[in-house]
């Protein structure tokens, strides 16, 4: 939630810069504030896979950043972009790698151990008497 948060306030900060400076750069702004309510609205999913959401979110704000680049708006808006992604990549990456110091190493999640076990009806135990 505090990373939606996050994302909403940068868009609309993109948004006043464009209205004010850069009028041809709304459609990267509309796509921060899209970006914003989908991370938000996910993060009262009770989904296990919410660490890769905001991966997933940061990805797309690098890939705003290499379109905003190509279509050809002002250079300082794809930085400010580039800037904010990376930062809330490494901030996705604090609480999941214990390089940062934040997560004991006993705590990272192990692929084996993500993974839950399936109960199928045909795998009952069956008891005998």
């Amino acid at each position: 939630m505090d990373g939606g948060l996050a994302i909403f306030g940068f868009g609309l900060f993109l948004l006043g810069i464009a209205n004010l400076y850069v009028r041809h750069s709304y459609w990267l702004a509309g796509c921060v504030l899209l970006l914003a309510v989908v991370s938000m609205g996910l993060a009262f999913s009770e989904s296990k896979r919410l660490r890769e959401v905001s991966l997933g979110v940061g990805v797309a704000l690098l890939l705003l950043t290499i379109v905003a680049l190509a279509v050809g708006t002002s250079w300082w808006l794809p930085l400010a972009t580039f800037l904010f992604a990376v930062a809330y990549g490494v901030l996705w990456a604090e609480y999941r790698f214990p390089f940062f110091q934040h997560v004991a190493p006993g705590d990272v999640p192990r692929h084996s151990e993500r993974r839950s076990h399936i109960h199928w009806p045909w795998h009952r135990r069956r008891v005998t008497p």
